[in-house]
């Protein structure tokens, strides 16, 4: 792990002074860009009448879209917040349950992410974004001087430029519906890739062998597998599995029948509490449809997938289409749904601590309200800091 994390290092390094050198010698400013330690951003105004032309097919519509965006985004800005603070909470209160409030989204460190995936996925997030914010500048008489991406040490990214000066005289509902349109566009993509998700999959019966772990009674079962029976009980749902371990003892033995194999298997003792049993065995089944009509749910989904639980699998469901297609749906709707609740955080640069200064000036004067989110900042920082490190193994 040290090595991989070194080598990351090194290829960043390798990176970065290839890019000092690169725009010595062919004066990459000239070209748009603007390269700094750590920084580059790309400006053009390619793009900008597209953005014109969205806004005005109803400027009005647009803003009522706006209205309801910063609503959500107010509501949501508190949901993400509330939820850091309850996360760190329950890891210093459960040591041995190590639950990240905050993942970092790349290949290699989300089990599943595929580079084309991630990819896809960053590029709809980084799109829908910032034109989103476009769109609405556009269409409250807002001046955009430039759309173009960045990249910052590693992130990639992408901003609308508008004119800063004119953004912050316009009055605090222009902005709020402004600021709160890139994580609405996220929201409303993420819902999207959802419902062709569920459309285009077909749930498989039954419950599933998931995982299974050395040194337990079923470290030999086939992954995929179909569970069938425990000693000639159906076992039709995970509910199913749970109440026939209830009744269970470290010791006892259990016929086991799957679509592989049928086997005798002794209870092992659970670590955390000798009394349980256990088998050593993951098991997933297909979720119903109508789970999804449930917000909390489907937040709770997209983070499943985010910390390698998947919902959407190959075992429990059958596809209309190649996986593929399903894997890079479901990518883009976790990643746009965990990027838009991030972007809420009431925090500068995120669109939510911009949103949270433009409220606290309702009360208070500009200068008062930075003050204010700049103290805001740090703690969010502190708190995304926290969980993260007290989520990883040695802490």
């Amino acid at each position: 792990m040290l090595e991989d994390v070194l080598f990351a290092i090194a290829l960043l390094l390798l990176f970065w002074v290839s890019v000092g050198l690169i725009n010595r010698w062919y004066h990459l400013e000239k070209r748009g860009f603007t390269i700094s330690p750590g920084l580059i951003m790309w400006r053009t105004k390619r793009g900008l009448n597209f953005i014109d032309r969205v806004a005005g097919i109803s400027k009005r519509g647009w803003c009522a879209y706006g209205t309801l965006a910063a609503g959500v985004g107010v509501f949501m800005m508190v949901f993400i917040f509330v939820t850091l603070v309850f996360n760190l909470i329950f890891i210093l209160t459960h040591p041995a349950v190590r639950l990240p409030g905050v993942i970092l989204a790349y290949p290699g460190l989300i089990p599943g992410l595929t580079i084309v995936a991630w990819l896809v996925a960053i590029g709809s997030i980084l799109l829908v974004h910032e034109f989103s914010h476009g769109i609405l500048l556009h269409a409250q008489g807002l001046q955009t001087k430039s759309v173009g991406g960045m990249f910052l040490v590693a992130i990639p990214g992408a901003f609308v430029e508008p004119d800063e000066k004119q953004l912050m005289r316009a009055p605090i509902s222009k902005r709020l519906r402004m600021f709160a349109a890139g994580s609405m566009g996220n929201f409303v993509l993420a819902f999207i890739c959802l419902a062709v998700l569920l459309m285009l999959l077909v749930p498989k019966p039954g419950v599933y062998v998931s995982a299974v772990y050395e040194n337990y009674p079923a470290e030999n079962f086939t992954l995929g597998a179909r569970i069938y029976q425990f000693d000639n009980v159906p076992i039709n749902t995970l509910e199913d599995y749970y109440d026939f371990m209830d009744d269970k003892q470290p010791g006892d033995n259990v016929w086991v029948a799957t679509e592989s194999e049928n086997v005798y298997v002794t209870i092992a003792e659970a670590p955390e509490n000798e009394n349980r049993g256990i088998l050593g065995v993951g098991l997933m089944s297909a979720t119903s449809r109508w789970n999804f009509a449930n917000p909390l749910y489907t937040m709770g989904a997209a983070m499943a997938e985010l910390l390698g639980r998947p919902v959407f699998h190959p075992y429990v469901y059958d596809t209309l289409v190649p996986w593929g297609v399903i894997d890079i749906l479901k990518w883009m709707f976790a990643l746009n749904l965990g990027v838009g609740l991030f972007n809420m955080l009431p925090a500068v640069p995120l669109d939510g601590g911009y949103m949270m200064q433009a409220i606290i000036e309702r009360k208070t004067s500009k200068e008062k309200a930075k003050k204010v989110v700049r103290v805001l900042s740090y703690i969010v920082l502190a708190l995304i800091l926290m969980n993260i490190l007290l989520a990883l193994p040695g802490w």
